[in-house]
């Protein structure tokens, strides 16, 4: 014990002297404001922010309740305005976790000092409260009176009844940050293990003790024990900007996450770990214990199994699958878990993700197909922290099942699906396959699940630019749901047709079209004859001709060849488009067409080409195999995307 105490001793005593020689954090006062704020200005690499934040604060401390432990988190933050006519500089949201009443916000208090002196309070009338989701709200309000030169400082109190773990603490906003701190004032019960995420700034870290004893400093009289205040520093924090194409911006931010790490008297160790985490949720939210009560979805499946003629064990899947998609209504809400029940589910009531899974998988088990939850967190939300073992990382619930040997990810929540197809916010890894003893941690990536377009034109061009022809259009994936969607919806063949691709030429006339749907198979076939006045434009040298006659891509979706985030697409995407145009009576096109290529690793965009005296004969193949892609692969992407606009946006000249 002599031991443990001279250790711990020196360990507080040099962490300490680091603090004393390392940069002080000067917590800011509520209501004043120093006089070096009027002259701060923004840092050179980021004049262009219409505000910054100067101070971001957080102290946490414990008290006691009844028989638990709640957290007490006290917020101030302070923001410098140096261009109000940004509507997000003066607009203050406050998230927190209100289900279960996890999660209360309390006084609620703000000012905006204005440059001359003056300041003008934040009313509570203004303060309003907003449903993010099934879990958060937010406290919105927008700061009174804002100019540029402002200085608006807010603070709150959030109680906190769930303290395994803490908030993350954000350090990165999308403005710069001059200062940010976070302590935790422990109890002698309890302390906190910290993990870093995608931070580059350097953290100071240090031990603060608080002698509360009145007792005389005398050897023989027992001192209490100081109070233990430990705090996280940093400065000049620069923001992390949206960007198009990215998982979630949180999964880029700068922040510090909190897991309790030791409880008790005296202190033990926690152990923290996935095992532990899964433990947990089949105690207190096993979505397989709801699945074991589907009885009525059981059956069921049972019955569908036992009384329809299926030639495949895919074949039942997916009529199974059929069966609850046609029937169930989607609340919209996303749980990894839900308690509402299979005859909720199965009457067409309104229920969340996990609520129809959860039932469809009580089904397929009723047929004698092999089943199992697989827990998400959504694109919104972010991607799972394996680091950090917690329940609450996810908020969705996807099926997976084993047909064949082969490996399917359903979700019938999602309208006019097919096994294997999700929706673009569910198509986020990991998952973690939660099993009756076991887990797994799994890749979100079904096959199914991408843009696939495939096109074949036969047409001809007259000699006043008109084309006409016959198409056939192959669709798999998001574009075939599409088709399924606006075929339940009541629209007609043709109107099905011009909406799919051809919403570019509003004066094209559809002559036939004929759109078919196999219910057994992702895939829609869409066909018809068309005609398109002045297509190609007519000049004394001949015809211009637009080759890209579907498939265009007007711009690249990048908005510059610079870029620090990684890729991330809504889903794989597959384009085979291949023309055959019968040219009018004395019009050729000159040679120098070269069939070429471009790749990389998860990209390939072919040309072919072969042009004859009357006819051409061309073709484009772009196949983008994966939906994330590093930003050292990123220029390459950029250029593929580029040719595919340049095509785009050509022209031929058909001489006469």
């Amino acid at each position: 014990m002599l031991t443990r105490f001279i250790v711990t001793t020196l360990f507080l005593f040099f962490s300490l002297l680091v603090s004393g020689q390392a940069q002080q954090f000067q917590d800011a006062e509520f209501g004043v404001i120093p006089d070096s704020l009027a002259s701060l200005q923004l840092p050179a690499d980021y004049a262009d922010a219409s505000y910054m934040i100067t101070n971001q604060e957080r102290d946490v401390r414990f008290q006691e309740e009844g028989n638990s432990i709640v957290a007490i988190m006290d917020y101030h933050v302070r923001l410098k305005i140096f261009d109000n006519s940004n509507p997000e500089a003066s607009l203050i949201t406050i998230p927190y976790y209100f289900e279960n009443d996890m999660e209360q916000v309390s006084d609620i208090r703000g000012w905006t000092h204005l440059p001359s002196g003056k300041r003008v309070p934040l009313q509570s009338k203004d303060i309003r409260t907003v449903n993010i989701n099934a879990r958060y709200n937010v406290k919105e309000f927008r700061m009174p009176l804002v100019q540029d030169g402002s200085i608006l400082e807010y603070r709150y109190t959030i109680k906190r009844k769930y303290i395994e773990e803490l908030p993350d603490f954000y350090l990165s906003h999308s403005v710069p940050t001059a200062a940010a701190k976070t302590s935790i004032t422990y109890p002698r019960y309890m302390r906190y293990n910290v993990i870093m995420e995608n931070n580059s700034t350097p953290i100071q870290n240090d031990i603060v003790l608080r002698d509360t004893s009145s007792v005389p400093k005398i050897f023989t009289i027992p001192q209490p024990l100081p109070v233990v205040t430990e705090r996280w520093m940093a400065y000049n924090i620069p923001p992390t900007t949206k960007k198009s194409y990215i998982s979630s911006l949180d999964d880029y931010r700068a922040k510090i996450k909190f897991m309790l790490s030791e409880f008790g008297i005296p202190r033990q160790s926690l152990e923290n770990s996935w095992a532990v985490a899964v433990a947990r949720m089949r105690e207190k939210t096993n979505p397989l214990k709801i699945i074991t009560e589907n009885k009525k979805a059981r059956a069921v499946g049972d019955s569908l199994a036992t009384t329809l003629d299926f030639s495949s064990n895919l074949a039942l899947q997916d009529s199974i699958y059929q069966y609850l998609n046609r029937r169930m209504s989607f609340s919209g809400a996303h749980h990894a878990y839900s308690e509402t029940t299979d005859t909720v589910v199965l009457n067409g009531n309104a229920a969340d993700q996990a609520a129809i899974n959860q039932t469809l998988i009580a089904m397929l088990r009723g047929a004698g197909i092999e089943a199992y939850p697989v827990l998400i967190s959504t694109k919104q939300s972010g991607k799972i922290n394996k680091d950090f073992p917690s329940f609450y990382q996810f908020n969705g619930q996807l099926v997976q099942t084993v047909v064949n040997g082969q490996s399917f990810l359903l979700d019938a929540s999602f309208s006019h699906g097919r096994p294997g197809l999700i929706p673009f916010d569910s198509y986020n890894s990991p998952g973690l396959l939660f099993k009756t003893d076991t887990f797994e941690w799994v890749d979100i990536a079904p096959s199914a699940s991408r843009f696939d377009i495939q096109v074949a034109f036969d047409g001809a061009l007259s000699k006043k630019g008109t084309l006409s022809g016959s198409l056939e259009i192959t669709e798999k994936g998001y574009p075939a749901r599409e088709v399924r969607r606006q075929q339940a919806n009541g629209k007609n063949d043709g109107g099905i047709l011009r909406s799919t691709l051809f919403e570019r030429y509003p004066d094209m006339a559809i002559d036939s079209a004929e759109v078919i749907t196999d219910v057994r198979s992702d895939s829609v076939v869409l066909s018809g004859q068309i005609t398109i006045e002045n297509y190609a434009q007519s000049f004394s040298n001949g015809l211009e001709y637009p080759p890209m006659l579907v498939g265009y891509r007007q711009e690249n979706p990048f908005e510059s060849t610079a870029r620090t985030l990684p890729v991330t697409l809504d889903a794989p995407e597959r384009l085979k488009v291949s023309y055959s145009i019968a040219l009018p009576s004395g019009f050729s096109v000159k040679e120098g067409k070269q069939n070429q290529s471009m790749g990389f690793p998860g990209a390939k965009f072919r040309e072919q080409y072969d042009m004859q005296a009357n006819r051409l004969n061309y073709g484009y193949q772009i196949n983008i195999a994966q939906k994330n892609f590093s930003t050292a692969l990123f220029p390459r992407l950029y250029d593929l995307y580029e040719r595919w606009v340049e095509l785009s946006n050509s022209t031929w000249l058909i001489e006469r």
